[in-house]
């Protein structure tokens, strides 16, 4: 296995699935891509980064999420690359990660200013609405 593990500005890929218990993927069915650059939130690391904190790739696992608690969990990961099942409470999100690299500087500053962009639409020029 790769000695490489997830750290802070390391490049995280995984695939995801979601379902209703931590065995089943009946809300999320097809996994899902995900990438991202870890540790860059502007509160510090999300408890899904605390998760994956240290893991190296082909690592799996499960995590719980309540609806009413994503935002928190997931953080900057949520609204632009993270797509939740729309029910119920609370799912389960299946992960495994696919690869673990250094992140280039221009994909660090993208990943900072999409951090940093307010998240509403209000054509503010952030560029991170869609």
């Amino acid at each position: 296995m790769d000695s490489v593990s997830i750290g802070p500005l390391k490049k995280v890929s995984l695939v995801y699935t979601a379902g209703r218990t931590p065995d089943s993927a009946d809300l999320i069915h097809t996994p899902k891509p995900l990438e991202f650059i870890f540790g860059l939130g502007v509160s510090g690391l999300t408890p899904f980064e605390y998760e994956l904190a240290g893991r190296r790739a082909g690592e799996q696992g499960v995590i719980q999420v309540d609806r009413a608690t994503a935002l928190e969990v997931f953080g900057r990961l949520l609204p632009w690359r993270l797509e939740l099942p729309s029910s119920p409470d609370p799912f389960y999100l299946h992960y495994k990660i696919t690869g673990i690299s250094n992140a280039e500087s221009r994909e660090v500053v993208k990943a900072m200013a999409e951090a940093s962009a307010c998240g509403g639409d209000c054509d503010c020029g952030c560029g991170s609405h869609k």
